[in-house]
């Protein structure tokens, strides 16, 4: 409960009565110029700093639109191993932009990218969104771009974009990019208990006493201790988006050590969010859980704590009974945002 009213108290102190923030990338207002888009983000998003816009891809309503029609788009495949997959293809709405992986690593969803700055379950690409974009068109789908040239709408599509009008590997990931930033998820019953404590005034379903004594465990050093990765009430993104090994093996897969070359790095993976895990099973980075009950057992009983490199925070026992253990999965349950999957401004 300390932990607890500590964080209230940050809340209180930052709290702010204005509308929800928003973010006005510089845009010049040449004549026929990109129409700058405002990135609308929740109150309750507040204590988060912004997301990194580079002054090269501003956001605009014609960029997004742009990248969203690229994201569902199967001829950003054409020629190379993927052809006959979009984006899409892989990142469903209706789960939370995820699938079950034909991969050996399950997919990461797609929601709040725009606060990464490392991406992908072995970090292999450090930077932002345009960076992570121009690997996905030019590593992952080898993108040869000659039939989207040769479209006329998206001839008009990409002269709308950009004021220089190439269809090339650039325009194309930084239309992405900025798609991905609108890509907010928000929205879950734990999110309205953090915009009342924000001090919002939030219609919708509230937190139930069991998901209540569940967020107690979480926010609870000696018992759950979720938050170091997870985040607390102050970090509605519910990671931290750091590389650690959490001890899930003796031998862990060489994780960010694959791209790093470091030991240190041996068995270290991204922290996944909490949020949408209703969408989102099987978890972990190989998939080797299927239930959160499950995942809450392994942290509770099965944490391999010679696995090397592994995080001090995976060192803490974590006696947790039955009770317990089903009420925190029951708060975690209470951070799936349902509306996400159902956003028209998601949609193809």
């Amino acid at each position: 409960m300390i932990l607890f009213a500590l964080f209230l108290g940050l809340f209180n102190a930052c709290r702010k009565e204005d509308s929800p923030p928003e973010i006005r990338p510089s845009q010049t207002n040449n004549n026929g110029a990109p129409t700058p888009y405002s990135l609308q983000l929740p109150a309750h998003f507040n204590l988060l700093p912004p997301p990194n816009i580079p002054d090269d891809n501003p956001l605009t309503v014609e960029g997004v639109e742009l990248g969203k029609k690229l994201y569902y788009e199967k001829k950003l495949s054409q020629g190379g191993p993927f052809e006959g997959r979009a984006c899409a293809s892989c990142h469903l709405q209706s789960k939370s932009f995820y699938s079950n992986s034909p991969f050996s690593m399950e997919v990461i969803p797609h929601f709040n990218l725009a606060w990464s700055n490392q991406f992908l379950w072995e970090g292999k690409i450090r930077g932002s969104l345009e960076d992570v974009m121009l690997f996905e068109v030019n590593d992952f789908f080898e993108a040869d771009l000659s039939a989207i040239r040769e479209d006329a709408k998206y001839q008009q599509l990409y002269a709308n974009a950009f004021t220089d009008d190439s269809i090339n590997s650039k325009n194309t990931a930084y239309a992405l990019a900025q798609f991905f930033r609108t890509m907010i998820s928000a929205n879950s019953r734990y999110d309205n208990y953090l915009k009342m404590l924000w001090g919002g005034n939030v219609e919708g379903a509230k937190l139930s006493n069991q998901e209540m004594r569940g967020m107690e465990i979480y926010l609870n050093e000696g018992k759950g201790d979720c938050f170091h990765c997870h985040g607390g009430l102050d970090n509605p993104l519910l990671t931290n988006n750091a590389y650690v090994n959490n001890g899930l093996d003796q031998f862990p897969d060489s994780g960010l050590a694959k791209y790093t070359k470091r030991a240190e790095d041996l068995g270290k993976f991204k922290t996944p969010s909490l949020r949408n895990l209703l969408f989102t099973a099987p978890f972990m980075h190989d998939g080797r859980f299927v239930t959160l009950e499950e995942v809450v057992d392994f942290y509770a009983d099965e944490v391999v704590l010679n696995s090397p490199n592994i995080d001090g925070n995976m060192l803490k026992v974590r006696r947790l009974n039955r009770q317990e253990r089903s009420d925190l999965v029951a708060f975690l349950k209470a951070m799936t945002d349902s509306s996400y999957t159902q956003n028209p401004a998601f949609m193809p």
